[in-house]
Protein backbone atom coordinates (compact mmCIF):
# COMPACT_ATOMS: atom_id res chain seq x y z
CA UNK A 1 0.00 0.00 0.00
CA UNK A 2 1.59 3.48 -1.10
CA UNK A 3 0.22 5.22 1.73
CA UNK A 4 1.54 8.68 0.21
CA UNK A 5 -0.97 8.34 -2.77
CA UNK A 6 -4.22 6.84 -1.04
CA UNK A 7 -4.92 10.49 -0.20
CA UNK A 8 -4.22 11.88 -3.17
CA UNK A 9 -6.19 9.47 -5.49
CA UNK A 10 -8.77 9.47 -3.29
CA UNK A 11 -9.25 13.43 -3.42
CA UNK A 12 -9.01 12.98 -7.32
CA UNK A 13 -11.73 10.47 -7.22
CA UNK A 14 -14.16 12.58 -5.24
CA UNK A 15 -13.02 16.06 -7.23
CA UNK A 16 -13.71 13.94 -10.42
CA UNK A 17 -16.98 12.11 -9.27
CA UNK A 18 -18.75 15.34 -7.98
CA UNK A 19 -17.81 17.16 -11.48
CA UNK A 20 -19.84 13.99 -13.06
CA UNK A 21 -22.59 13.51 -11.07
CA UNK A 22 -25.09 15.64 -11.12
CA UNK A 23 -26.92 16.92 -8.24
CA UNK A 24 -30.58 15.76 -9.25
CA UNK A 25 -28.26 11.81 -9.56
CA UNK A 26 -26.31 11.81 -5.90
CA UNK A 27 -27.55 8.29 -5.83
CA UNK A 28 -24.55 7.68 -8.16
CA UNK A 29 -22.06 8.91 -6.46
CA UNK A 30 -19.12 6.17 -5.79
CA UNK A 31 -17.50 8.56 -3.43
CA UNK A 32 -18.26 11.02 -1.00
CA UNK A 33 -16.12 13.30 1.30
CA UNK A 34 -16.61 14.44 5.32
CA UNK A 35 -14.27 16.74 6.60
CA UNK A 36 -13.98 18.19 9.60
CA UNK A 37 -11.17 19.31 12.62
CA UNK A 38 -10.76 16.06 13.95
CA UNK A 39 -10.39 14.06 10.53
CA UNK A 40 -10.75 13.80 7.01
CA UNK A 41 -13.06 10.88 5.62
CA UNK A 42 -13.87 9.54 2.24
CA UNK A 43 -16.64 7.07 1.89
CA UNK A 44 -16.61 4.54 -1.43
CA UNK A 45 -19.93 3.44 -2.23
CA UNK A 46 -19.93 1.17 -5.44
CA UNK A 47 -23.83 0.76 -5.05
CA UNK A 48 -23.97 -3.12 -5.15
CA UNK A 49 -23.65 -3.25 -1.53
CA UNK A 50 -20.32 -2.69 -0.66
CA UNK A 51 -18.99 -0.20 1.17
CA UNK A 52 -14.94 1.04 2.03
CA UNK A 53 -14.22 3.95 4.47
CA UNK A 54 -10.91 5.76 4.60
CA UNK A 55 -10.29 8.01 7.26
CA UNK A 56 -7.43 10.20 7.97
CA UNK A 57 -6.30 11.69 11.15
CA UNK A 58 -3.80 13.47 12.62
CA UNK A 59 -1.66 10.26 13.28
CA UNK A 60 -3.89 7.15 11.75
CA UNK A 61 -5.51 6.12 8.83
CA UNK A 62 -7.83 3.67 9.61
CA UNK A 63 -9.60 1.51 6.53
CA UNK A 64 -12.85 0.11 7.00
CA UNK A 65 -14.54 -2.05 4.52
CA UNK A 66 -17.95 -3.97 4.22
CA UNK A 67 -18.16 -6.82 1.11
CA UNK A 68 -21.53 -8.18 0.98
CA UNK A 69 -20.49 -11.32 -0.65
CA UNK A 70 -17.88 -12.04 2.40
CA UNK A 71 -17.82 -14.59 4.65
CA UNK A 72 -17.37 -12.38 7.12
CA UNK A 73 -21.12 -10.07 6.92
CA UNK A 74 -22.71 -11.05 10.08
CA UNK A 75 -25.74 -10.06 7.58
CA UNK A 76 -26.09 -13.03 5.70
CA UNK A 77 -26.02 -15.54 8.71
CA UNK A 78 -28.75 -17.04 10.68
CA UNK A 79 -27.54 -15.29 13.83
CA UNK A 80 -26.09 -12.05 14.05
CA UNK A 81 -22.84 -13.13 15.68
CA UNK A 82 -21.01 -9.43 17.47
CA UNK A 83 -17.97 -11.34 17.92
CA UNK A 84 -16.49 -11.79 15.07
CA UNK A 85 -17.02 -8.16 14.14
CA UNK A 86 -15.59 -7.43 17.52
CA UNK A 87 -11.91 -9.67 16.10
CA UNK A 88 -12.05 -7.85 13.47
CA UNK A 89 -11.34 -4.62 15.97
CA UNK A 90 -9.50 -5.83 18.55
CA UNK A 91 -6.47 -3.59 19.56
CA UNK A 92 -8.25 -0.73 17.85
CA UNK A 93 -8.20 2.07 20.41
CA UNK A 94 -11.76 3.12 20.88
CA UNK A 95 -11.24 6.38 20.20
CA UNK A 96 -10.54 5.45 16.48
CA UNK A 97 -14.20 2.72 16.95
CA UNK A 98 -15.87 5.77 17.60
CA UNK A 99 -15.29 7.24 14.76
CA UNK A 100 -17.87 4.43 13.41
CA UNK A 101 -21.94 4.57 14.12
CA UNK A 102 -22.97 1.32 14.89
CA UNK A 103 -24.33 0.81 11.62
CA UNK A 104 -21.13 1.30 9.70
CA UNK A 105 -19.36 -1.29 12.73
CA UNK A 106 -21.91 -3.60 11.84
CA UNK A 107 -21.40 -3.37 8.35
CA UNK A 108 -18.06 -4.63 8.53
CA UNK A 109 -15.85 -7.49 7.32
CA UNK A 110 -12.31 -5.96 7.16
CA UNK A 111 -10.84 -3.40 8.79
CA UNK A 112 -6.97 -2.03 8.16
CA UNK A 113 -5.28 0.65 10.21
CA UNK A 114 -2.30 2.13 9.80
CA UNK A 115 0.11 4.23 12.53
CA UNK A 116 3.72 3.96 11.16
CA UNK A 117 3.12 -0.31 10.62
CA UNK A 118 -0.03 -1.49 9.05
CA UNK A 119 -2.42 -3.67 11.23
CA UNK A 120 -5.13 -5.72 10.31
CA UNK A 121 -7.21 -8.84 12.37
CA UNK A 122 -7.47 -10.77 8.75
CA UNK A 123 -10.10 -13.59 10.17
CA UNK A 124 -10.64 -15.09 6.74
CA UNK A 125 -8.82 -14.87 2.63
CA UNK A 126 -12.91 -13.92 2.14
CA UNK A 127 -12.96 -10.72 3.83
CA UNK A 128 -13.37 -8.33 0.21
CA UNK A 129 -10.41 -6.37 1.66
CA UNK A 130 -8.98 -7.44 -2.35
CA UNK A 131 -11.48 -6.27 -3.93
CA UNK A 132 -12.43 -3.39 -1.98
CA UNK A 133 -9.11 -1.60 -2.03
CA UNK A 134 -9.15 -1.61 -5.63
CA UNK A 135 -10.98 1.72 -5.17
CA UNK A 136 -8.24 3.25 -3.69
CA UNK A 137 -5.49 3.87 -6.66
CA UNK A 138 -2.13 3.88 -5.72
CA UNK A 139 -0.89 5.11 -9.07
CA UNK A 140 -1.57 6.88 -11.63
CA UNK A 141 -2.08 4.07 -13.96
CA UNK A 142 -4.59 2.28 -11.55
CA UNK A 143 -6.58 5.75 -11.36
CA UNK A 144 -6.35 6.28 -14.97
CA UNK A 145 -7.76 2.92 -16.00
CA UNK A 146 -10.39 2.81 -13.24
CA UNK A 147 -11.87 6.15 -13.70
CA UNK A 148 -11.94 5.41 -17.74
CA UNK A 149 -13.72 2.03 -17.58
CA UNK A 150 -16.35 3.09 -14.78
CA UNK A 151 -17.02 6.75 -16.30
CA UNK A 152 -16.83 5.29 -19.74
CA UNK A 153 -14.77 8.32 -21.04
CA UNK A 154 -11.57 8.84 -22.91
CA UNK A 155 -9.87 11.40 -20.67
CA UNK A 156 -7.55 13.94 -21.77
CA UNK A 157 -4.12 11.88 -20.26
CA UNK A 158 -2.07 15.42 -18.88
CA UNK A 159 -4.99 16.79 -17.56
CA UNK A 160 -6.07 13.68 -16.24
CA UNK A 161 -2.52 12.90 -14.89
CA UNK A 162 -2.31 16.63 -13.43
CA UNK A 163 -5.51 15.81 -11.50
CA UNK A 164 -4.02 12.57 -9.96
CA UNK A 165 -0.90 14.52 -9.10
CA UNK A 166 -2.92 17.60 -7.53
CA UNK A 167 -5.95 16.30 -6.17
CA UNK A 168 -7.96 19.32 -8.35
CA UNK A 169 -7.93 21.38 -11.70
CA UNK A 170 -8.91 25.20 -12.06
CA UNK A 171 -12.15 25.69 -13.97
CA UNK A 172 -10.93 25.76 -17.19
CA UNK A 173 -8.69 22.41 -16.92
CA UNK A 174 -12.12 20.81 -15.36
CA UNK A 175 -14.02 21.78 -18.38
CA UNK A 176 -11.26 20.71 -21.11
CA UNK A 177 -11.10 17.47 -19.29
CA UNK A 178 -14.59 16.22 -18.95
CA UNK A 179 -15.54 18.19 -21.93
CA UNK A 180 -13.31 15.82 -23.57
CA UNK A 181 -11.50 18.89 -25.20
CA UNK A 182 -7.61 18.60 -25.74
Amino acid sequence: MDWGNMRTGLEALYFLDNALTDPSEEYLRIIDKEENETYLKYIVDNGSGDTLYVIFTEDIVLIKGFSHESSLSQFAKKEFDRSVIQKIYEGVDEKYISLFDDREIDETTFFIWYDGKIHQNKLSDDDGSKWMMGYICETYDDFKEFVTDYYEIDFDENLLEKLYTDGKLDEDELSQLIGGES
